[in-house]
């Protein structure tokens, strides 16, 4: 998606035009409502895509691979929801973690707090 939330075919999110540098090494653990950048496993690909981790979810061995830059104060109750929605993978043996949801997920109003 662009700034505008207009959604982007496959082919133009292959490889995304900018990318950021590396600063996983920041001291920041993913923890419960951490918001990270998703990248690929070479190194400074960090570009358009983010994950937040939910409650139930403390994936240490992310920690000093992606880059921790937020996390959620207030609506971790939205965060649960969206990571229990139905994913083409998601049995009772595999949460579906990685997968694109069955049916669209947008948000819809987010606040930045510095």
């Amino acid at each position: 998606f662009d700034s505008s939330g207009n959604r982007h075919s496959q082919e133009s999110c292959e490889q995304s035009q900018w990318s950021l540098p590396d600063e996983a090494d920041n001291g920041l653990l993913h923890l419960p409502g951490s918001l990270a950048m998703a990248k690929t496993n070479s190194p400074n690909t960090g570009s358009s895509q983010f994950y937040i981790v939910p409650d139930d979810s403390t994936p240490s061995h992310l920690d000093g691979v992606h880059t921790v830059f937020g996390k959620v104060i207030s609506g971790m109750e939205h965060v649960t929801a969206i990571s229990e929605v139905d994913t083409p993978n998601s049995t009772p043996q595999n949460d579906g973690s990685g997968d694109t949801p069955i049916n669209e997920v947008r948000l819809m109003h987010v606040t930045v707090n510095d």
